[in-house]
């Protein structure tokens, strides 16, 4: 079976809304880091993060238009940044800095979805 680019999207399931939105969001966050990055692998790192950043703020955006879980993603942010990394001094590594109150139920959700997985 194959899938077109965008019903692998999560904001495009049926099913994103509420706390599915959350893990949908997790999801579609990472896949839109990496598909920048990709994009941009020729770019300086700058660039690169300048173009993910857009991105994201353009996912967090669709998440809001299509009121996939309003309490959880209007008026929060996600700011990507690059920092030493501890085990590899001298190389940078990506860091998202999140919004407290998404940050937090991103976090509640992906728990409660190990945990319900742990017991099947």
């Amino acid at each position: 079976m194959t899938t077109s680019t965008q019903e692998s999207w999560g904001f495009l399931h049926p099913e994103c809304h509420g706390q599915n939105a959350l893990l949908f969001f997790s999801w579609d966050l990472a896949k839109t880091i990496e598909q920048q990055f990709q994009l941009h692998a020729g770019s300086p790192l700058s660039v690169q993060l300048q173009e993910a950043q857009k991105a994201v703020d353009r996912l967090l955006k669709q998440y809001v238009q299509i009121q996939a879980n309003p309490t959880a993603f209007e008026g929060q942010s996600i700011t990507l940044h690059l920092e030493e990394s501890e085990e590899a001094p001298g190389e940078a590594v990506l860091a998202l800095e999140t919004s407290p109150h998404l940050e937090s139920l991103i976090l509640q959700v992906q728990a409660d979805e190990r945990a319900r997985s742990t017991l099947n």
